[in-house]
């Protein structure tokens, strides 16, 4: 199986779907069912499949409730009460395409992450000790992301859209001790000839 170390790319992540903490404004959306996990295959040799594992965070929010959903495999920030204090176990990731060892921005890949996240909801609209806002609930969830084309946005030398999202279900238990079944989404589309995001849907929602 072939390792790759992507921690620049939860970074880069981090930005890209806003676990800075500065709430992005989005839309609602359905939650798709799951799908099948294949990242696990064996390895046939294939010089454009690379099967690794990594850690991973990202952050959206539903302009709706104003319910913030951070989903992380390892601490963000210093907070005590406020999500993992410790790394948990990594995502199993699977990136098909060609990687250029001279310039990652001609590097191409689609790219699937799958396994369970810590997920942390918070209120925007309410000042609190959890990163600036008021605590939620906090649990755990499986978690799927997918990417058409990861470094589209950044590159000049192709022109296709490129579309990323990601879906989680689990439990999350409130602040006053309930227990809440939770499910989320973020899906984004980048236009190259428009040079900017056209269509991004948030979901996130207690039950």
């Amino acid at each position: 199986m072939k390792k790759r170390n992507l921690f620049a790319l939860v970074a880069m992540g981090l930005f890209t779907f806003g676990c800075a903490e500065s709430p992005t404004s989005t839309e609602s959306a359905a939650l798709d069912a799951p799908t099948l996990n294949w990242m696990n295959n064996p390895d046939n040799g294939n010089p454009r499949i690379f099967r690794y594992q990594d850690h991973f965070a990202a952050s959206w929010t539903d302009p709706k409730t104003g319910l913030r959903a951070t989903h992380t495999t390892f601490p963000i920030g210093n907070e005590p009460d406020c999500g993992p204090q410790e790394l948990l176990e990594p995502l199993d990731r699977q990136d098909v395409g060609a990687e250029d060892l001279n310039d990652f921005l001609a590097s191409f890949f689609h790219a699937n992450a799958k396994g369970e996240v810590w997920v942390i909801v918070r209120d925007v609209n309410a000042a609190g000790d959890c990163y600036g806002n008021e605590l939620v609930g906090q649990g755990s969830a499986a978690f799927h992301y997918t990417d058409n084309d990861v470094f589209s946005p950044f590159s000049n030398t192709r022109n296709n859209i490129n579309a990323w999202g990601f879906t989680a279900q689990g439990t999350v238990t409130t602040v006053g001790g309930e227990e809440l079944k939770y499910t989320g989404q973020m899906h984004a589309v980048y236009d190259p000839q428009k040079d900017e995001v056209v269509n991004r849907t948030a979901k996130v929602h207690l039950r």
